[in-house]
């Protein structure tokens, strides 16, 4: 049940709608995907995250690069290591 679950929501389903088709709360189903490792579309990242997306970054790694390794697209990686006060490198790498 939870595979099937899983994977109809890697494919873009909502929690809700799957949640209906296998008679169990949205929050029910959300608790045994995160248990399961799945990233739930919508969440924010952990303190423990943000602190790894400022460490990858101030060694180095690109804003998508830190974003894959952590699972958040750039963008959200940007944000987050604003809020965290670190300086952001222009595209060429030079800190601005």
């Amino acid at each position: 049940m939870l595979d099937e679950a899983e994977r109809r929501y890697r494919a873009g389903e909502i929690l809700r709608l799957i949640a209906g088709d296998l008679g169990v709360s949205r929050q029910r189903l959300a608790e045994r995907l995160r248990d399961r490792g799945v990233r739930l579309r919508g969440e924010q990242p952990s303190p423990e995250q943000v602190l790894e997306m400022c460490r990858r970054y101030e060694q180095g790694e690109s804003l998508a690069r830190v974003g894959a390794k952590v699972g958040f697209n750039a963008s959200t990686v940007r944000t987050y290591l604003l809020r965290a006060g670190v300086a952001l490198r222009d595209p060429h790498g030079r800190e601005r």
